[in-house]
């Protein structure tokens, strides 16, 4: 048992150990002035006759005043040495004072807490060990020691000899007389100073990091593992437009527009993994959709799971910005096409028909030249549809619903004439796409899948795959080549960078797993609204 529980133990009991410590007769009259020379006249107590009373003891002491009472009616001083000893030898400042302030006794610890001698302090008063603006406070404390009131670890200031402040854990018991008359109090002072200077760093630490997570530029939240927020700082809270009071304790399900996607994350938080700028959108209140990169990660205690941290950065500017950059790389090619075909594509047209007509009259004069005027004009022609597919590569859809299917459907052809490998196009019903956007980047996404397949898995069989449910579009683009391995997070090809980057844009989410039997499978999903929806002059 520490020396620390043992010392308020000795609180206490100090209204009745007087008795105890005293070495005149049982009965005699209280000598506030007599020194016990058993400490080697350095402590100094009260003696009085023994009042120790057992309802005023804890039930684990009762037996020990008991005993000690019962040794001194038999004149046993063993007790009193004994106890003397150990406030002698206590870490703690243990002194003893009347009612005005007077120090009747004092310890060695005090002597060394405080800087004065017994000498020096018995019989002085104890308030030149307070500073400026303790007073009250004394009063306060002496009021309720008159009352019999016991005070417990009262922590506050008090002045060495030096002058220095210092800090102190105070208990304070009051002391009868053999009457039951309350005649002082005694102290339990212990210093603090050390603990109180490291609490007020923990302190002023953790307000500084309160202050950073609440003025923090960008969104810092602690989510349950079941996705409740715990916490979440003004910066999280003006990006959904609530205050940071009101988002505490709402579900993220109900922030976020997909909530497979949402319980995706939850698991993978989960199962220890750490999340690095991770696209997803949020649900403000006005709901209004917020494009977010989020980096994530969990803290865990003796194996248990507590919260996960995330902090999320507003990336719906940036989004509407790169969004209208590829709107105008789409104009800009779509018009390049366009020039390209009724420009050059006339002007070799042209050349064609003029370069024929040259032939056929060579051919009616029975010239050698008109071969060569045959071989111009099929170059011309071979020209002329190069250009066409050059303008088709640019802008492969049309402005139409089923622009989408028809630029599909000559993706598939034109692999399988150039590749060599079986490609074909599944879409069973209709799946009109009336965002012009949206079907830009699912054929590109669609592209770039193939020609991934294509480079990489060497298939024999590449099937293209678009349908259409409700309000979502899903494009599959699967093969039977060597497959794909295990797909890190951390992903660093090109090719599927690109297709994430552009599924983001369109709220979409994309996965690429390896096929049950053999092969890969690219399954783009997104939004795809109605006629009525569908945002215009973007592309």
């Amino acid at each position: 048992m520490s020396l620390g529980n043992e010392l308020r133990k000795i609180v206490k009991w100090f209204k009745s150990w007087q008795a105890v410590l005293g070495s005149s007769p049982v009965g005699s009259p209280v000598n506030w002035g007599e020194r016990s020379q058993a400490a080697g006249d350095r402590l100094q107590f009260m003696r009085q006759k023994p009042t120790i009373r057992s309802k005023d003891l804890p039930h684990q002491h009762r037996r020990l005043a008991k005993a000690n009472g019962a040794a001194f009616a038999c004149g046993s001083n063993s007790a009193h040495d004994e106890l003397a000893a150990i406030v002698e030898h206590s870490n703690d400042a243990i002194f003893s004072r009347t009612f005005d302030g007077t120090i009747k006794t004092w310890n060695a610890a005090a002597e060394r807490i405080f800087g004065f001698t017994a000498g020096e302090i018995i019989g002085c008063s104890s308030r030149g060990l307070l500073p400026r603006g303790h007073r009250d406070e004394f009063r306060q404390l002496i009021a309720q020691m008159q009352r019999g009131e016991m005070v417990e670890h009262f922590e506050t200031e008090r002045m060495r000899k030096d002058g220095q402040r210092i800090y102190m854990s105070l208990t304070l018991s009051p002391v009868r007389d053999a009457s039951g008359r309350f005649v002082g109090f005694s102290t339990i002072a212990r210093d603090i100073t050390a603990r109180r200077e490291m609490r007020d760093a923990l302190a002023r630490r953790e307000s500084e990091l309160d202050y950073l997570f609440e003025e923090a530029s960008v969104g810092l939240a602690l989510v349950t593992r079941t996705g409740k927020l715990m916490r979440a700082n003004r910066c999280f809270g003006e990006l959904l437009g609530f205050s940071a009071t009101q988002v505490a304790g709402r579900s993220l399900k109900a922030l976020h527009p997909n909530a497979e996607l949402l319980n995706d994350l939850l698991h993978r938080l989960a199962q220890r993994q750490t999340l690095h700028n991770f696209p997803t959108e949020l649900l403000s209140r006005n709901g209004e959709i917020k494009s977010v990169l989020v980096d994530a990660n969990t803290f865990w205690q003796n194996g248990k799971f507590i919260h996960s941290r995330w902090f999320i950065r507003d990336i719906s500017q940036r989004k509407r910005l790169e969004r209208e950059l590829l709107g105008i790389s789409e104009r800009e090619r779509r018009k390049f096409a366009q020039e390209l075909h009724d420009g050059l594509g006339q002007q070799l047209g042209g050349i064609a028909y003029l370069s024929n007509v040259l032939r056929e009259k060579l051919l009616e004069r029975g010239a050698s030249e008109a071969g060569d005027a045959g071989r111009v004009f099929d170059l011309v022609r071979n020209a002329i549809e190069q250009a066409r597919r050059v303008a088709r590569g640019l802008s492969p859809i049309q402005p139409e619903p089923e622009g989408l299917m028809v630029a599909l459907r000559e993706l598939a052809q034109q692999s399988t004439e150039f590749f060599g490998i079986r490609c074909v196009l599944n879409c069973h019903r209709p799946a009109l796409v009336h965002d012009a956007e949206l079907a830009a980047h699912l054929f590109r996404i669609a592209q770039e899948a193939v020609n991934n397949a294509v480079k990489h898995a060497k298939p024999r069989n590449i099937t293209i795959r678009l349908e259409r449910e409700h309000d979502r579009i899903d494009l599959t683009v699967a093969d039977d080549g060597r497959g794909i391995g295990p797909v890190s997070p951390k992903r660093t090809g090109l090719g599927l960078r690109i297709m994430e980057y552009r599924c983001s844009l369109i709220r979409g989410t994309l996965s690429v797993r390896r096929r049950r039997k053999r092969g890969t499978e690219v399954v783009c999903s997104a939004p795809c609204p109605k006629a009525q929806n569908v945002r215009h002059g973007m592309i």
